[in-house]
């Protein structure tokens, strides 16, 4: 217990190296629990949404009486469903982005450190940001550059609040990262949602590639992306490793969302490609 305590409460995990391991053990299985159990609870949550929305009676410029009568003899929707999810993810994310100690505590970790409490919220961002774009496409019937650069925003205030609230020289950060990626967020930003000397369909690229860039970098290569970003040495810290890989996965979604909806691919097709790279690592973090 001891030395758990020593390893929680020390801001960079620099303690000796044992009893580390089974400590890490711990951590990434209870994550990886409370995640299995989230996504049960967030399926269950759409069915229950989706099936209210099939058997509601009432006509509503959305639900008319052919739409009804094709629910009711054929099921769901694949938007439906879709739809369903959207409105969890818009919840769950929103959850973890604000109150990221909540998350953990439910997860059965407490007093963590403050780079984690800063991960776990960044993976809350990037699942905000990815069922922001879902819900202007399919509730708000807006073009992809438009959902795109909303989605945008949420990072623009994250990155902001990192600098200003003094977030990185808690964790003992350099600002320069995080004001790179504000600079290139709020670009993106501004592009998407006014007249730019670039196609929407190029921008929506060059979004894709900074999110797919950065969520490779931080999903497969969380030591190096530390090194780049934080400018921190994280060998060995297989539960900081972990949490930034996580970050990164959900990162690499988003890019792919963007990157799809620049092709022309249809709202449900790039929504469920954009979907595949959090949950394949969240799959394999099961095994390994």
């Amino acid at each position: 217990c001891a030395s758990l305590n020593t390893l929680i409460q020390n801001p960079f995990f620099k303690t000796e190296l044992t009893s580390i391991t089974l400590t890490n053990d711990s951590y990434k299985n209870k994550m990886s629990c409370y995640i299995s159990k989230l996504l049960v609870q967030t399926l269950f949550f759409s069915s229950a949404l989706a099936s209210a929305d099939a058997a509601r009676p009432f006509l509503t410029p959305s639900n008319p009486v052919r739409q009804q009568a094709l629910k009711v003899r054929g099921g769901w929707t694949g938007v439906d469903t879709t739809k369903a999810i959207t409105k969890v993810g818009l919840v769950v994310g929103t959850a973890t982005w604000l109150s990221p100690n909540t998350i953990l505590d439910k997860s059965g970790i407490e007093n963590v450190d403050p780079s984690i409490l800063l991960v776990t919220r960044r993976i809350g961002l990037s699942l905000l940001n990815f069922s922001i774009v879902s819900y202007f496409l399919l509730f708000q019937d807006t073009d992809a550059s438009t959902a795109v650069g909303i989605a945008c925003l949420p990072s623009i205030v994250e990155l902001s609040k990192t600098l200003f609230d003094g977030t990185h020289k808690e964790i003992e950060m350099p600002a320069t990262g995080q004001a790179i990626a504000l600079f290139v967020s709020t670009l993106l930003s501004f592009s998407l949602l006014n007249d730019f000397p670039l196609s929407k369909d190029t921008l929506l690229k060059i979004h894709s590639g900074w999110y797919v860039l950065n969520g490779v970098l931080m999903g497969c290569f969380p030591e190096l992306a530390c090194k780049v970003w934080v400018d921190q040495d994280v060998t060995g810290l297989s539960v900081l490793q972990y949490f930034v890989s996580l970050s990164g996965f959900g990162v690499l979604s988003y890019g792919t969302l963007s990157g799809c909806l620049a092709t022309g691919m249809t709202t449900t097709k790039a929504l469920a490609f954009g979907a595949v790279p959090f949950f394949l690592r969240f799959i394999l973090s099961l095994f390994v």
